[in-house]
């Protein structure tokens, strides 16, 4: 009986690149927008009101299994405005089938590449469900998004939302896993991932749905409260 080992090429970045994927293979793509400073494994994101930021994250050619534990990217976020703000991370993903015909990320975040969010202390959402392959989606791809993820940042045992300029650097991780389980109906698929930290002024409160109760997931708007 024949064994098989096929790679697949999995990035941490800002741009989506073109060009066409080779048969056989399944690509990856992961980012946070935004402007600022990073490294290859971490990245410190200088974030104020209504301004984004960037850290691009490199992994190389990989075979199924390869994504386990280890593999994770730190997503560091400084606050650097003049006023208190409250700070959301949106959880966007994007993924295609390729030539085996499964979605390389499938919805279900159980099978397949899977993806795990967390601040140390809270995790947070990875969207799920059927997904859309609506607009803004692209063409050929499915969906699936988590709107506004409410972030906090911690004193010891104390949880504030407020953030301030001298609230400490906020980190999320994020570990993707695709298993050694992984057959050959992912090859040739692919996946995005992009993750945008949003800052809005505390002038207008929080709805009451989201408190420190909901840290790590959505905190849509509501009434007169908008991410902007």
């Amino acid at each position: 009986m024949k064994t098989w080992r096929w790679r697949v090429s999995v990035v941490v970045g800002l741009f989506v690149t073109s060009g066409a994927l080779a048969t056989g293979l399944a690509y990856g793509f992961f980012s946070s927008p935004g402007s600022g400073y990073g490294s290859a494994t971490v990245g410190t994101l200088k974030l104020s009101v209504n301004s984004p930021a960037t850290v691009t994250c490199n992994y190389p050619m990989l075979s199924p299994g390869d994504l386990t534990g280890p593999a994770k990217c730190s997503l560091a976020v400084d606050y650097t405005g003049t006023i208190p703000a409250y700070v959301s991370l949106t959880v966007a993903i994007s993924s295609q089938a390729g030539v085996g015909g499964s979605l390389l990320y499938d919805g279900t975040n159980v099978t397949g590449l899977t993806f795990s969010i967390s601040d140390g202390q809270h995790n947070f959402t990875v969207p799920v469900g059927a997904g859309t392959t609506t607009a803004p989606c692209p063409a050929g791809f499915t969906c699936w998004t988590s709107p506004n993820d409410l972030a906090a940042w911690y004193s010891g045992p104390t949880t504030n939302l407020a953030f301030t300029a001298s609230s400490p650097t906020t980190v999320w991780t994020v570990t993707p896993l695709f298993p050694t389980s992984a057959g050959n109906t992912y090859q040739g698929a692919s996946a995005n991932l992009v993750l945008t930290a949003s800052a809005v002024s505390i002038g207008t409160p929080l709805p009451t749905a989201c408190n420190i109760l909901t840290i790590g997931q959505s905190c849509p708007a509501s009434g007169s409260f908008t991410w902007g």
